[in-house]
């Protein structure tokens, strides 16, 4: 099969597989083996920038055996903008879902949380949600605190 792309295509491709490798790598401590089916994919779209006029791009580093992104690619690129957007969004779609369901359980206890359906869990989760997407949306996260007895002065946390 042959997937006919403009030079523009290709720029775009570039940026999805930039996005992609953050997404599966970024809080990965191990580098992924060079061998792994995405990797070698990557790796394969990079070898095609010369092709598509793309070359000032991409560039293959011969001692590591491996074709990387250049400056001039991150200078044009908008994937950066794409990941912290995402990356913005989900922590606060992650918090609020946490909440929400550490404040069910606590409401209806956790035997009775696990035999809730789904369409129950989001009845009762609604007024929660409500709750904290407009906390957040007014005060972002300069409300929260951590309640515990080791407090420091002014109320945050003592460290050891």
């Amino acid at each position: 099969m042959k997937i006919d792309l403009s030079r523009r295509d290709y720029q775009s491709l570039l940026t999805v597989l930039e996005i992609a490798d953050w997404v599966l790598h970024a809080y990965s401590p191990d580098e992924p083996p060079e061998g792994t089916p995405l990797r070698a994919l990557e790796q394969k779209v990079l070898a095609l920038a010369d092709e598509f006029g793309c070359g000032e791009l991409v560039e293959f580093d011969a001692g590591e055996q491996r074709y990387w992104l250049t400056r001039e690619y991150d200078e044009l690129s908008d994937a950066v903008q794409f990941i912290e957007q995402f990356e913005n969004d989900s922590f606060w779609d992650q918090l609020n879902d946490r909440l929400v369901e550490r404040d069910l359980i606590r409401q209806v206890g956790e035997k009775a949380f696990k035999r809730l359906d789904p369409e129950e869990v989001a009845e009762k989760a609604e007024p929660y949600r409500r709750l904290y997407g407009e906390e957040f949306l007014n005060h972002g996260v300069d409300r929260l605190e951590i309640l515990q007895q080791a407090m420091g002065p002014g109320g945050g946390a003592k460290l050891s």
